[in-house]
């Protein structure tokens, strides 16, 4: 069944995989300004020490120079290109696997919401079905967390927002770390039995 939280999920994620491209492109963006404004500002420094020393250059002297200056600035840009394409790389990948580990765990809160849902449902619990805090104070009430868990999972709920809607980058470790607690939840939810279940099994017998 499609719930309210897989169906946002696709948006959450392409959200946060714009995020990361307008950040790259503006990194690049400077990097680009700064290397230009060094490159244009040291020649224009050599340009006026040549004209306030006034050597007494001959045309093959001028041919010279012309030419080491010209290969120095093609040697510099060349460089900087390869810099800044390896720094671009490295960037795509690391973001990659940022929106990879976003992912996952986007998806884990996901099933975890899907879990709590259908549980209470199944235990003919009344619960606000848009309210994910009214559906983990259900869970804990019906006894398939503990108030640990809920703890963990009001963090994970902040992780969350902080993923779909923040403008900077969480750690990555803090979303793994999560990421596994909120599976383990959610595995619990799904399989544990609760009193009020085994009472129902043995009226039914």
């Amino acid at each position: 069944m499609k719930t309210a939280a897989t169906a946002t999920l696709p948006y959450e994620l392409f959200a946060l995989t714009e995020r990361r491209k307008q950040g790259t492109r503006l990194r690049l963006v400077f990097r680009m300004y700064a290397v230009c404004g060094a490159l244009v500002g040291g020649i224009a420094l050599a340009y006026y020490f040549l004209r306030h020393l006034a050597p007494e250059l001959s045309t093959t002297d001028v041919t010279i120079l012309v030419t080491a200056g010209s290969c120095l600035a093609l040697s510099a840009i060349s460089t900087v290109y390869l810099v800044l394409a390896r720094a671009r790389a490295r960037d795509r990948v690391c973001g990659d696997q940022y929106v990879q580990a976003a992912s996952q765990f986007l998806s884990g809160w996901s099933r975890f919401e899907e879990a709590g849902r259908d549980k209470l449902t199944h235990l003919h619990v009344d619960f606000n079905r848009t309210s994910i805090r009214d559906i983990v104070a259900r869970l804990h009430e019906a006894g398939l967390i503990g108030r640990a868990d809920g703890d963990t999972l009001g963090e994970a709920l902040r992780l969350r927002d902080e993923i779909a809607h923040g403008a900077t980058l969480v750690d990555r470790r803090r979303i793994d770390h999560l990421a596994a607690l909120v599976q383990e939840i959610t595995r619990r939810v799904e399989t544990v039995t609760t009193a009020r279940n085994r009472e129902e099994a043995a009226h039914s017998r």
